[in-house]
């Protein structure tokens, strides 16, 4: 499938700061050169690599292998991992502890090693970071790390948003996203809903109900405080559904790997998959919705 730029992949700014209180930095995906031809400013492997020179590990939480090769990251001794994440639903913890337990593991080998290689290639070798990125490197990524951050570091979900938002210098976009990290009922997601980008400055927080600026046109006056009064779970309202791929069961593993792609797609589990990019590898949807990759 041919590379394209993603729909509002050009207006976010490519890099965040380090969040404050831990090792994570985030920013959109890279991607090719022979992609952004004319384009001002490139925002490639190499130009990432030497934005955060102590970068020593990536997260990529985009549902498609289409925009850049990791293995440019690891030669020059940075760990990647891939962890396949539709957008604009709520994952399954499956997902979101294989997560946590890759962050731990990277926590875990920020080694010597490591720290001899990258000296080696002449880059710092200050404190190393964990670079988190989806496609803009705002919303799916941003659920991840405030997960990590509510539930490993136990920094509470309010602050864990604000430092977030005030590092990437955006506010996250999904009301879903919002809501289950404060431990709210999620709203269905904003499927077909166009989004505006909005920069957020660190006043704005301070100032959230009488902001100007709208994210997503939406009816409620305070969208954030919707949700502040119920505790009912999505997960246990079955509001998403398990990608099969997580069951415990043998069957899925057993099943053949010759198996087509017509059919693939035609499997699902109660006719609503949780699909992601290993179901269908040369799509670059996921659940069935364009809106993913």
């Amino acid at each position: 499938m041919p590379r394209s730029i993603p729909d509002r992949w050009i207006p976010y700014k490519a890099c965040g700061k380090v969040i404050e209180g831990t090792r994570f930095i985030c920013f959109k995906f890279s991607l090719l050169q022979t992609v952004q031809k004319g384009f001002d400013e490139i925002w490639d492997i190499s130009t990432l690599l030497e934005t955060i020179p102590n970068l020593s590990a990536v997260i990529d939480l985009t549902n498609t292998n289409r925009y850049y090769n990791p293995s440019e990251f690891r030669k020059a001794g940075v760990l990647h991992k891939k962890i396949y994440m539709p957008g604009r639903i709520i994952p399954p913890e499956e997902i979101v502890q294989e997560f946590m337990d890759t962050v731990d593991e990277f926590l875990g080998k920020d080694c010597v090693a490591i720290r001899v290689k990258r000296a080696r290639l002449g880059t710092s070798t200050t404190e190393s970071l964990i670079g988190v990125h989806c496609t803009h490197g705002l919303n799916r990524t941003g659920y991840m790390v405030c997960r990590y951050m509510r539930d490993k570091l136990g920094v509470n979900a309010k602050d864990a948003i604000h430092k977030f938002e005030i590092a990437r210098g955006y506010k996250i976009e999904r009301d879903n996203y919002i809501a289950h990290l404060m431990g709210n009922k999620p709203p269905p997601p904003d499927l077909g809903v166009s989004t505006n980008i909005s920069a957020v400055l660190p006043s704005d927080h301070n100032n959230d109900q009488n902001s100007s600026s709208s994210k997503i046109n939406r009816n409620a006056k305070s969208w954030r405080d919707e949700y502040l009064g119920d505790k009912e779970d999505g997960y246990e309202t079955g509001r998403y559904v398990r990608n099969p791929n997580y069951r415990s069961s043998n069957k899925r593993r057993e099943r053949s790997r010759s198996r087509t792609r017509s059919n693939r797609e035609n499997y699902s589990r109660s006719n609503r998959n949780y699909r992601t990019d290993r179901d269908c590898p040369d799509s670059d949807r996921s659940y069935d919705y364009r809106h993913d990759y």
